[in-house]
């Protein structure tokens, strides 16, 4: 799970693996305690074979341009990810 406060939403975001479907998903919230919205999805875990985990919003992304990094099991490696907040 990763968390920190992003400029362009003047909120704070996370990201996490859900449980089920292993799918990486974004929340907001006004403050680091809540309340959290719903789950929005990013990268389904179909798009990306091997077993995804771990997302990390990248220090320096605070704007609508947001990166990540993402690992990869089958691959055991990390790789940077991209994605334009609404």
């Amino acid at each position: 799970m990763s968390a920190q406060y992003n400029q362009y939403l003047k909120q704070y975001l996370v990201l996490y693996t859900d449980g089920g479907s292993n799918d990486v998903v974004a929340r907001t919230a006004p403050t680091p305690q809540g309340p959290w919205s719903p789950e929005q999805p990013l990268v389904s875990s179909f798009q990306m074979p091997g077993g995804i985990y771990a997302p990390m919003i990248h220090p320096w992304s605070s704007g609508r341009d947001l990166y990540f990094n993402l690992s990869l099991w089958s691959a055991y490696d990390v790789m940077l990810m991209h994605t334009v907040l609404p």
